[in-house]
């Protein structure tokens, strides 16, 4: 990846003064008994963390719920944030949100401080904006490229749905204790409108000589599955899977046994298909997140619980040691309230386990193991049940194929135990979603920090448009 950046925006508020006429100099916003003005800044300091970026100009809005610029798991909404995610090109977004009657406060961001005129921030500089919110038009959303991607945007999200609550249920401005939660709101997002390439590399990315809007659409990916409003139960909650080395068998030969807990109150029923276990070299995966299914049997198993095809395609492979089909009754489903135990020898040229069993309640998720590096598969050969316990913790993962748009789980007329033949369904084409692409770590942490902190000075005499600063 080229150079990435550290952000870090700091915003303070200030009770606005409605006598001063502050919201009510410009059509769409509104006077409110409840309002606070708010100081932005965004600088970019990755200067300081040598890992260098620059970081584009923007949009920032606060407005109701009636307004979100994006959903997990949906498609772009075609208001404008494809240009800022592709491009940096915030103008169709500014414009929509311009006529939104949902929209309190709009600003664009684009000129850095001390600068006459509009620029991207490169390290040690920043971006300075003051923005106004109500307690009825509580959210602030942001949208800004982050530099030398396809189609990443840093980005304000409360449960996978745009937008950051600057204001308490009770319709008070948040204090500067409470405003300290905001980075858990602020995160890389994939817009979905464009296939990934290396970060800092791809021909299709905006600092390429070939133009605005080029690039292939992005079109089902593996992904984890992270479907806000088709949301499957937390999957340690739902399941359970202990992998330990047998007792008393031979080195080298694991006893695997996988729990459905989805009988349990709160919790949506779903069987487990038919279980497909593999022991493989570290070389293979059946997948690989954030790229398209290979089309060797992966799609069959999430779509429709059929292991067969992709344990074919195993058996035909060198680099696959022992392969097995499992469940209740030699290979039945797996039921909630149900567990299976079986057994897998591995050696040292195929050190690996990987594990995938269809989510039966779903379009295309399945229950798997997802390592570090954005593959399938655990590498337990030689270690301690300790060890190994820790690794199934922390890699066991609902992942989806992006083959079959999502419906409600548990309902949808397209999932496996409802749809009338194999195969029926929507294809899934370029959700939003987190940005968890191994394979181009974006850590945003690494890239963007965000603090929040009331500022009671400031005041706010009508809308900005430009980030040049307060009474424009």
């Amino acid at each position: 990846m080229k150079p990435r950046a550290t952000l870090s925006i700091a915003v303070r508020s200030a009770a606005a003064l409605c006598a001063l006429g502050l919201l009510g100099a410009c059509a769409g916003q509104r006077v409110a008994s409840n309002s606070a003005v708010f100081k932005v800044t965004i600088v970019n300091v990755s200067d300081k963390a040598g890992i260098a970026t620059v970081i584009s100009s923007g949009v920032a809005v606060t407005h109701s719920q009636e307004l979100r610029l994006f959903e997990a798991g949906l498609p772009d909404k075609g208001y404008g944030l494809e240009g800022v995610a592709e491009d940096g090109h915030k103008w169709p977004l500014n414009s929509y949100l311009k006529r939104s009657k949902a929209v309190y406060d709009r600003v664009i961001f684009d000129t850095p401080a001390g600068y006459d005129v509009p620029e991207n921030i490169p390290g040690g500089k920043y971006y300075e904006f003051y923005i106004a919110g109500s307690s009825k038009f509580p959210y602030l959303s942001l949208a800004t490229m982050v530099g030398y991607t396809n189609d990443l945007n840093f980005m304000l999200d409360t449960n996978g749905v745009s937008g950051y609550s600057l204001f308490n249920p009770d319709g008070s401005p948040k204090s500067d204790e409470e405003l300290k939660d905001v980075m858990a709101h602020w995160d890389v997002w994939d817009a979905g409108t464009e296939i990934n390439e290396p970060n800092g590399a791809g021909p299709n990315q905006p600092d390429a000589p070939t133009g605005i809007d080029v690039g292939p659409p992005d079109v089902g990916l593996v992904q984890l599955y992270e479907d806000v409003r088709n949301p499957i139960d937390d999957v340690h909650k739902a399941f359970a899977v202990q992998v330990v080395n047998k007792p008393g068998g031979p080195a080298g030969t694991f006893q695997v046994t996988v729990t459905n807990r989805t009988d349990q109150p709160g919790l949506t029923p779903s069987a487990l298909s038919p279980i497909l276990a593999v022991a493989h070299n570290p070389s293979l995966s059946a997948f690989e997140q954030g790229y398209a299914d290979r089309g060797t049997g992966l799609e069959e198993l999430a779509e429709d619980g059929n292991p067969a095809p992709l344990a074919q395609s195993a058996q035909a492979h060198p680099g696959y040691h022992t392969h097995l089909i499992t469940g209740p009754g030699g290979a039945g489903p797996l039921r909630p309230g149900a567990s299976h135990t079986f057994e897998i020898a591995l050696d040292e040229e195929h050190p690996m386990l990987s594990m995938m069993a269809m989510y039966v309640e779903s379009n295309d998720a399945f229950l798997t193991f997802l390592n570090p590096v954005g593959e399938c598969g655990l590498w337990i050969h030689g270690k301690s049940d300790q060890e190994i316990a820790a690794l199934v913790r922390e890699s066991l993962a609902f992942m989806e194929s992006g083959t079959e748009a999502n419906q409600p789980i548990g309902s949808g007329s397209d999932q496996a135990s409802r749809q009338s033949a194999p195969g029926e369904g929507d294809p899934d084409f370029g959700t939003t979603r987190r940005y968890r692409k191994p394979m181009d770590p974006v850590v945003p942490a690494e890239i963007a920090t965000i603090s929040i902190v009331r500022a009671d000075h400031v005041k706010r005499t009508g809308k900005i448009h430009t980030s040049s600063g307060p009474g424009n």
